[in-house]
């Protein structure tokens, strides 16, 4: 079941929607992508369908987002920037003073940045279907109105970012109603391929939804047929869907469309 449609404008001064054939450089998408505008809104609000917790695998009521459309207010400019780069997490407790050689840790790279951007994000949320349908209509509306509260007041579980975490959104707000988002009509570019989301599924059937299912210690798949030895093991991951062909008409990017009366969601593919 899908709720009302809801926008939520978002800006900031530099953006970076890295893209994954150039490895370690940092260069960004020239438009926003759907999975970073999912996680501006779980930046929000979230309750994944699957939990981790092993007390709480059996209870499946959660929701997640359905990103339908990308709007362009401010597309930005690419800009390059030179950074330095640390090759480990944190610091030893000791810090700087520690003897640790800081200087042979760090590494220069290039990166080419989106600077000075605002997007609009269409979305709705999907709650899973179970017998209770009434239950569903429920957990809906109030996910739904969590979301508008939470928006409206500010609030957030982390501040949202656009692309790389360093770059913070600097100011976002709710669109009501949502049919007022207005992007900018002028902007009708082709951005090309970019990147859509992840498919999470294979993750979860190895974990499994039993109650009480331990988080896995071996997340290798011995019976898969694409190993090639035998010593060869194919690691659980989750799959990258079908990149999306970003078109935007009159300011507007079509990730995916409502059907069947608004009560499930299609991908937009070429």
């Amino acid at each position: 079941m899908l709720s009302e449609r809801i926008c939520l404008r978002v800006k900031g001064p530099f953006a970076c929607f890295t893209r994954p054939e150039f490895h370690v450089e940092r260069v960004s998408y020239p438009v926003i992508t759907p999975a970073a505008a999912r996680g501006v809104l779980e930046a929000i609000l979230m309750k994944p369908t699957e939990k981790p917790e092993s007390h709480k695998r059996d209870d499946k009521v959660g929701f997640h987002w359905d990103v339908l459309r990308l709007g362009i207010i401010r597309k930005g400019c690419l800009v390059p920037i030179l950074r330095n780069e640390l090759g480990y997490a944190r610091h030893a407790a000791y810090g700087f003073s520690s003897g640790y050689d800081v200087m042979e840790e760090r590494t220069q790279r290039q990166s080419l940045i989106l600077k000075d951007v605002e997007y609009l994000i269409e979305a709705v949320i999907e709650v899973a279907e179970f017998p209770d349908r009434r239950g569903v209509a429920r957990l809906m509306g109030k996910y739904h109105n969590m979301f508008l509260r939470r928006a409206r007041a500010g609030q957030c579980f982390y501040q949202p970012f656009l692309g790389c975490r360093e770059f913070s959104a600097s100011e976002w707000e709710l669109v009501e109603p949502a049919e007022q988002a207005h992007p900018n009509e002028a902007i009708n570019d082709d951005f090309g391929m970019i990147f859509r989301d992840f498919d999470f599924d294979p993750v979860w059937k190895h974990w499994g939804d039993d109650e009480g299912a331990p988080r896995p210690t071996d997340w290798t798949d011995p019976a898969d047929a694409r190993k090639v030895a035998s010593d060869e093991k194919y690691m659980v991951h989750p799959i990258p869907r079908k990149p999306l062909h970003a078109v935007a008409d009159r300011g507007w990017i079509t990730v995916a469309t409502l059907v069947d009366g608004d009560k499930r969601v299609q991908e937009v593919h070429d």
